[in-house]
């Protein structure tokens, strides 16, 4: 203040006494302006607004636009900011589809009420406006229908593991399958949607994230994105050589394997609480033999295996014979 005190003083030197009084007037009226502006008023504001929501088979956006009027408490400032936008602009604010409920008798009308607007009032008005209470008691916006269709979710993966671990299942996307809208001949060409790539390394645990879908021109996704979840487990492998033997052989007949063995591989969920590999035995079906056209049959493991992930067998294939006597 002292500042502008000299600043006066110099120029009512220079140029009289108006000078210093016009001057004196203007700075009063900046301050004054800038006090009031910066005081904390309620009042009631209103705002125009575009709807954007995820209505199945809809429009992303309405089509007309609502006058939502509330009343507020804020500072001068931000209702002269709000009030000159409501003159010049419309506000897009985004709902969620479940608070837009239909009007009945009103097909691609859609209403949403006081009682839920309430949470979108940063949207509506910003974050240093407190409300009061809504004027409006239900704004309804026309959505209205798009072409669109349902299509399945591909997921595009790139991963690897660090040493002795792997996945306990395939990777899962949440939801499978997405709604495209677009006009119909793009649709028509549209049978799938794919993720953008799923890029892990040094992967040692179970993941679960989620990731957008890959953009196709001319055509939009609900929804957007994508949840996925890949199990992992830790592992230990482990073999033997494990004796091939035929049952259910009617009496007075014998049958031979060749090969009599089969190399077994099993990968296990780690910790491994009991040997799997104890007592394990490769059978061929007596009915499985009469069946083959050339005695080629596929040796089958009977005994229970608990935490094993999977089972390799080499050969796959083995030949049964009978022996005469």
């Amino acid at each position: 203040m002292e500042f502008l005190y000299r600043i006066i003083a110099s120029v009512r030197k220079r140029s009289g006494d108006w000078v210093a009084i016009t001057l004196a007037l203007l700075l009063a009226a900046g301050i004054w302006l800038l006090t009031n502006l910066s005081r904390t008023y309620t009042t009631v504001l209103s705002v125009n607004v575009i709807a954007e929501a995820s209505l199945e088979g809809r429009a992303a956006h309405s089509a007309d636009r609502a006058t939502i009027q509330a009343r507020c408490r804020a500072s001068g400032f931000r209702i002269r900011q709000l009030r000159r936008q409501a003159r010049s602009s419309a506000r897009t604010v985004v709902f969620q589809a479940a608070d837009l409920h239909p009007v009945p008798g009103q097909e691609d009308f859609f209403a949403i009420t006081s009682a839920q607007l309430e949470r979108y009032v940063p949207q509506l008005y910003g974050e240093k406006v407190v409300l009061e209470s809504f004027v409006t008691d239900e704004a309804i916006f026309r959505f209205p229908t798009e072409a669109h269709k349902k299509v399945p979710v591909v997921p595009v993966k790139d991963i690897h593991f660090q040493s002795q671990y792997m996945e306990l299942s395939p990777l899962t996307v949440y939801p499978d399958s997405v709604t495209v809208y677009g006009e119909p001949l793009l649709l028509e060409r549209v049978t799938q949607v794919r993720t953008s790539p799923i890029r892990l390394d040094d992967v040692a645990s179970s993941i679960q994230d989620e990731i957008g879908l890959y953009p196709i021109q001319g055509v939009r996704f609900v929804p957007s994105t994508v949840k996925y979840s890949l199990p992992v487990t830790r592992f230990v492998e482990m073999g033997a050589d494990v004796p091939v033997r035929v049952t259910g052989v009617p009496q007075g007949k014998t049958l031979s394997c060749f090969p009599d063995r089969a190399r077994v591989t099993l990968l296990s969920v780690f910790p491994i609480l009991s040997d799997p590999l104890t007592n394990l035995m490769l059978e061929v079906s007596y009915d499985d033999y009469m069946d083959s056209l050339y005695g080629d049959c596929v040796p089958r493991i009977t005994t229970p295996l608990r935490g094993i992930i999977s089972v390799k067998m080499e050969p796959e294939v083995v030949h049964v014979v009978e022996v005469v006597r």
